[in-house]
């Protein structure tokens, strides 16, 4: 029994003296972790909106014809480029051919009337200077004469109307473009004004894009917006809002915004897609980087450091938006907080910390 006590103590001294050690080490106190912060203030930021849109003609005129018919040939298709008078479109001319001989027709009967009225008004006047016939001869010579003017006129007025309806069965682009439509085809009867070709002119373009109410009633008319080519956004121009259409899309619910490009490089072709950009004054708001976010209860939250014990505390934060490194808080912060902005994975309410600024 003496050999195995002796060998039983050292074991029994040496478990001792490391319980003794443990308890030790449990008492010592922590130290105090290092961390980063940043104090927060207010600061002028503006919300950077980008917007998908297309480009677009800044006129597109839909061409018809001013009077009915059988449409007979049709030089323009879609994608061909038409000139300032160029014909696009024929109808068939033979009715309003006739018109026109009928209508010079009765201009020559009329004319040959009035010459006739005019004749025997000549006549009269001239035996009336002769005290041959009596005033009231003369005066139903002066009558028949004006009704023979009048009727000449008619049939002047009837003569240029019906010319005119022979040159409508021709139509002529009004300015030069490009064909983006076609709304009939040869051998098609169309109506007076029913579109035939749509013309979308050369010379100013403008970028069009469905934006939603929000950002509509958060800007002004006169905000520059800055578009460029998705495919290529080092051809890019700085435009103007033009029109603002007055009623939601009834599907979609966002408003049309056509943005005036004045002096559009060549590269923006018509239908080219096209993002543009522009800067909303935001107000005054606390931005910390986007690594000073963890989480609380599922939401944003920041570890700020309390000045007075040096311990930390976990603050939930409302994130108005986030940037490539930053991120926006509208709320949960307050002027001068100090802001832990690394290492937060690794951080825990009430620990004790050393504060390391990261800047103002």
């Amino acid at each position: 029994m003496t050999t195995v006590a002796c060998k039983v103590a050292p074991l029994l001294c040496a478990a001792l003296m490391l319980t003794a050690c443990g308890k030790e080490e449990a008492e010592m106190p922590e130290k105090p972790r290092p961390v980063k912060v940043l104090r927060v203030l207010p600061t002028d930021v503006a919300d950077i909106i980008a917007q998908t849109g297309e480009i677009q003609p800044h006129t597109e005129t839909d061409l018809g014809f001013r009077v009915n018919g059988r449409i007979v040939s049709r030089t323009a298709d879609v994608g061909a480029r038409v000139s300032a008078g160029e014909t696009i479109a024929v109808l068939d001319s033979s009715d309003i051919a006739n018109e026109v001989r009928a209508a010079e027709a009765d201009l020559e009967s009329a004319s040959a009337a009035e010459t006739a009225a005019r004749s025997t008004l000549d006549r009269q006047r001239s035996l009336f200077d002769k005290q041959v016939v009596a005033k009231p001869a003369l005066e139903t010579a002066d009558a028949e004469w004006r009704s023979a003017a009048s009727r000449r006129e008619a049939a002047e007025a009837n003569l240029e109307n019906a010319r005119n309806k022979l040159g409508y069965t021709k139509l002529v682009a009004v300015d030069a473009g490009v064909v983006t439509a076609i709304g009939a085809n040869a051998g098609q009867v169309v109506g007076a004004g029913q579109m035939v070709v749509r013309v979308a002119s050369d010379g100013a373009k403008d970028a069009v894009f469905n934006v939603s109410e929000r950002l509509i009633s958060g800007a002004s008319e006169d905000i520059p917006v800055r578009v460029a080519l998705t495919s290529d956004p080092a051809v890019n121009v700085l435009g103007s809002v033009r029109e603002i259409s007055p009623a939601a899309d009834p599907v979609t619910r966002t408003y049309r915004v056509r943005v005036a490009l004045p002096g559009a490089p060549k590269a923006m072709t018509l239908g080219a897609t096209v993002s543009g950009t522009v800067e909303i004054p935001g107000g005054k708001v606390m931005v910390v980087p986007a690594l000073a976010i963890t989480s609380r209860s599922s939401s944003p939250a920041v570890f700020v450091v309390d000045t007075a014990t040096s311990k930390l505390a976990l603050k939930s934060v409302v994130v108005a938006r986030y940037t490539d490194t930053s991120a926006v808080i509208q709320s949960g912060l307050a002027v001068g907080d100090e802001v832990v902005v690394a290492g937060v994975s690794k951080l825990r309410p009430d620990q004790a910390v050393k504060l390391e600024e990261a800047g103002q």
